[in-house]
């Protein structure tokens, strides 16, 4: 879980005043769950799942439809953290959320605006902050937004199996890293200050968001970052030396072909005059060498 996922958790804690049944959606195993953001005996902690796991407390039913296993206004919390994205039906689940909240509830819920591809099982959506808002039309909006704390990291995927692999190349794997997150509340209650307008070290990064503000380096008839252009300046270099090493070998190679056809041609006159074979050493020491011209310039290719 994001460090931004729990100071924005811990800030809606102290900010309403929160206590009571808390559902974790999808909290998948006992290590990477919220249970350690809802501490007993404040909380009454609950994991949702389609299967049972390691976590305590664990509820098995689908999100999108759970009205025979949870009753109405059964939560005073409902949290999810990477897990719509992997929802087939959102649509559904966002109203069976609202209607297990009990009044004044709020339900924090944080997935994925832009990320590599990651099925487990299946990876299907991708949201922006204003789809969500209206997936929860049914819940007061308290926040909505974007996390870009993971933006630039370097991920080429980290799966044994390389399921959630991604192209690398000399500027590394997946580097626009996205999340977004929604908090709603069921029904009035005092005004709520958002997390993202905080003085907490970390919400910054929700505040990165500069939709509405011109930023492109050609609109504003400004150079592009350094970094940008170093790298660019990097890349041609590379391409440039990597060229010149390649005709250079086959320069050399070319050389090389020759010098080898001359002495097999010198050879033959040899065996030619003495009207016996060459020593079977420079036949052999003939054709290896021709093998190996043979794969340098296949390796070339």
């Amino acid at each position: 879980m994001r460090t931004t996922t729990r100071a924005m958790i811990q800030h809606y804690i102290d900010e309403l005043d929160l206590k009571g049944d808390v559902l974790e959606i999808g909290g998948h195993r006992l290590a990477n769950c919220a249970v350690a953001e809802f501490p007993s005996p404040r909380f009454a902690y609950h994991d949702l799942n389609l299967e049972l796991s390691d976590i305590p407390n664990t509820i098995i039913a689908d999100i999108t439809d759970c009205r025979s296993t949870i009753a109405d206004e059964s939560f005073d919390v409902v949290f999810s953290s990477d897990v719509f994205e992997h929802i087939d039906r959102p649509w559904l689940a966002a109203p069976e959320i609202a209607r297990i909240l009990r009044p004044g509830g709020i339900a924090i819920t944080y997935t994925l605006f832009s990320w590599r591809n990651h099925p487990c099982p299946v990876d299907y959506w991708r949201y922006s902050a204003e789809c969500l808002e209206f997936l929860f039309h049914d819940l007061e909006l308290l926040e909505k937004g974007y996390d870009l704390s993971d933006r630039r990291n370097d991920q080429p995927g980290f799966w044994p199996s390389g399921m959630d692999s991604v192209p690398v190349d000399q500027l590394g794997g997946w580097r626009e890293h996205w999340a977004v997150y929604h908090v709603g509340r069921k029904g009035p209650g005092p005004e709520v200050h958002p997390f993202k307008n905080s003085d907490h070290p970390l919400a910054h990064y929700l505040r990165m968001d500069t939709q509405g503000v011109v930023t492109s380096p050609k609109l504003l008839k400004q150079e592009a970052p350094t970094i940008a252009l170093q790298a660019q300046k990097q890349l041609s270099d590379s391409a440039k030396r990597v060229e010149a090493a390649q005709t250079g070998l086959t320069s050399t190679l070319d050389g090389l072909t020759q010098r080898v056809l001359d002495l097999s041609a010198r050879l033959d006159s040899v065996t030619d005059t003495l009207a016996h074979p060459p020593p079977t050493d420079l036949q052999r020491i003939s054709r290896s060498l021709r093998r190996r011209i043979r794969k340098v310039r296949k390796a070339l290719r």
